[in-house]
């Protein structure tokens, strides 16, 4: 009894973890993924495809699947709008420093009219010294170590609590992209806040959700705070890996230097954050 009760207590954490990269809303890229999110928190979901089957289909036929279900639930969903060249122009080509003291370090989004706006090109400084060394990057100055997830008994008191925001600036006009590096920057403290480091949005993902949004005329901030409390509330019922497995190809020219604590990579379309104590 006791050995069937452990091999059930193993199952059970086996299961946790495997389901920690599986956070709805950290998976989603768009509005109408993010209402998927909101009606699988609601258990109203009967009659929908699986998530990774919804995300293939376009936008036109994701409003159609969400409709009836969101009506029902009093989500608003405003039909599909084309993204503007004035919105895809104010945000691509610009170089967006995320990080004000090291100049040689950019991000660069690419134009969503050619190129789905989901990737960052970071461009390296050849000579700074740094390189990629398994779980971390080592400089001259000193050493970043790979950030994964973490246990909610490794959190600070509080984390998870309804008091604790995200609370993202409002967007107040001038450099579009200047705003939007800062709010990544908010956003990446407060998911490794819940100890959500390793699955945070790459800034791609981030800009382009941005552009969704905006393009529906709905409150970016609003919305990430919406995000923010569903993800709170997964994490504290949900188990976590906490094991950080950097890919052997990543390179430094994949890595942003967003503070001079931090660096976040971009490879493949998924964030490895790296940090210094």
């Amino acid at each position: 009894m006791r050995y069937a009760w452990f091999s059930i207590s193993i199952l059970y954490l086996l299961t946790a973890s495997a389901k920690a990269d599986q956070f709805c809303f950290a998976l989603a890229e768009t509005y109408y993924e993010q209402v998927y999110c909101q009606l699988q928190a609601k258990a109203q979901t009967k009659g929908l495809p699986p998530f990774n089957q919804f995300k293939k289909n376009n936008e036109a036929v994701q409003a159609s699947l969400l409709k009836r279900p969101a009506e029902r639930n009093g989500i608003k969903l405003p039909s599909p709008a084309r993204k503007t060249q004035a919105t895809a122009a104010a945000i691509a080509p610009q170089k967006i420093i995320t990080n004000p003291h090291v100049s040689t370090q950019t991000a660069i989004v690419n134009e969503p009219e050619t190129v789905p706006m989901r990737n960052v090109k970071a461009e390296s400084n050849k000579i700074s010294g740094c390189e990629l060394l398994g779980n971390q990057i080592r400089c001259r100055s000193r050493d970043f170590k790979s950030l994964g997830n973490k246990a909610n008994h490794r959190l600070a008191k509080g984390a998870l609590s309804i008091d604790n925001k995200m609370d993202l600036p409002k967007y107040q006009g001038g450099g579009l992209s200047q705003y939007l590096a800062q709010a990544y920057g908010m956003y990446i403290d407060k998911m490794c806040e819940i100890g959500l480091c390793g699955v945070t949005m790459t800034y791609g993902k981030f800009a382009y959700l941005y552009q969704d949004l905006h393009s529906k005329g709905l409150d970016f901030p609003q919305r990430f705070e919406i995000m923010y409390g569903f993800l709170k509330k997964d994490k504290a019922t949900m188990g976590v890996s906490e094991a950080t497995n950097v890919p052997k190809n990543l390179s430094m020219d994949e890595c942003v230097a967003m503070t001079d604590t931090r660096y976040v990579c971009d490879h493949q379309g998924r964030n490895y954050i790296f940090e210094s104590p």
